[in-house]
């Protein structure tokens, strides 16, 4: 019995001690985790938004290009007007101006185009295939309710002009940088600046 209560009380340091280690492990929060798995959604044509724990697009030989949504929804193009994915957001071209419809799956629905830039300026890009190629078109947004127009440096401009810097640097002769590397660049220091310099 006396040699029970030595080892009783060296088991309960034991598990003490293994509870300190563990309590200083990162815990991962159950809220946190299911905002994370609502961050799939789609909205529909009438503007209602369904969200899901997943969504994934499904393209094929012989399938008709749709999202999938966890696991056993389908969900077609025709039925929404924009989704978000785990990878994107992408919008509908039927909310575009002037451009003919893409009829096939790049990395998007077909027929849709993603975000690849958001702020006060939103860039979105279309892949398309183009005969045996892959071709991408870019369209800006101001803001996240004004239209959604294609690309051309003439846009740009009028939208960026009320930030000296930025109108600066997008006009400066630069031979190191691609068109659109230096068009996005553009459009995240524009997003990202602070100060705002009318001309």
């Amino acid at each position: 019995m006396k040699t029970a209560i030595p080892k009783l009380a060296a088991l309960s340091c034991l598990f003490v001690l293994l509870n300190s280690f563990s309590a200083n492990q990162p815990v991962e929060h159950p809220v946190k985790k299911a905002k994370e798995a609502l961050s799939c959604f789609v909205v529909l044509n009438d503007g209602t938004i369904k969200q899901y724990s997943s969504l994934e697009l499904v393209t094929g030989i012989f399938k008709t290009p749709h999202l999938l949504a966890d696991g056993s929804v389908t969900i077609t193009a025709s039925d929404i007007k924009a989704y978000q994915d785990k990878n994107h957001y992408a919008i509908s071209q039927k909310e575009f101006t002037t451009i003919k419809p893409s009829k096939v799956a790049v990395e998007a629905l077909p027929g849709f185009a993603v975000r690849i830039a958001q702020g006060r300026l939103n860039v979105y890009s279309l892949k398309f295939y183009n005969g045996h190629n892959t071709s991408e078109k870019l369209f800006l947004q101001a803001g996240d309710s004004a239209q959604i127009v294609a690309y051309t440096p003439e846009l740009l401009n009028d939208m960026i002009k009320d930030n000296q810097e930025v109108y600066s640097y997008f006009n400066a002769s630069d031979k190191s940088t691609t068109a659109i590397k230096k068009m996005l660049t553009t459009v995240e220091m524009y997003n990202t600046s602070r100060l705002i310099s009318k001309n």
